[in-house]
């Protein structure tokens, strides 16, 4: 598994955005215990994306890709609203591919996987900023399961 992550580094650090119109961003994602691989992802505004995200990981984890808040919202409930209107992808026509099946995820705020479970997050960023990546299940963040995402 060390050498699965190591590659997906790698081609997270060599990974070239798109800078033509029509080119599509490709980035695989492992979430494991307790972080992403590649931890820093950078995208262009108004250039399609496309995440692969793979549960490399013995837990479930989910994907959050949200504008860092200045302060930090207590409780569930807030983070959820919050995150209604500062996720990455929302704005973007963005889809999900997951067990064979392609679904509208523009109204998602986190893409959930079970251990060794895959999937594929379509969009386009239209909003430049400094994101944050989390995985905000019980103690995961807390344990250091975040990143970072910049979108240009």
């Amino acid at each position: 598994m060390k050498t699965y992550l190591k590659a997906l580094a790698l081609a997270g650090t060599l990974l070239s955005l798109a800078s033509a119109q029509g080119q599509v961003q490709r980035v695989t994602v492992a979430l494991y215990e307790m972080g992403f691989k590649p931890g820093q992802l950078q995208l262009k505004a108004g250039v399609p994306a496309e995440i692969t995200l793979r549960n490399a990981g013995k837990a479930a984890h989910e994907f959050q890709a949200y504008l860092n808040p200045k302060t930090a919202p207590k409780g569930e409930s807030s983070w959820d609203a919050y995150l209604e209107q500062n996720t990455l992808w929302l704005g973007g026509k963005a889809q999900l591919e997951i067990g064979g099946r392609t679904m509208d995820a523009s109204k998602w705020i986190e893409v959930m996987l079970k251990p060794g479970e895959q999937a594929v997050l379509r969009f386009t960023p239209v909003k430049k900023g400094n994101y944050e990546l989390g995985c905000h299940l019980p103690g995961h963040y807390e344990a250091g399961m975040r990143g970072s995402v910049v979108v240009r």
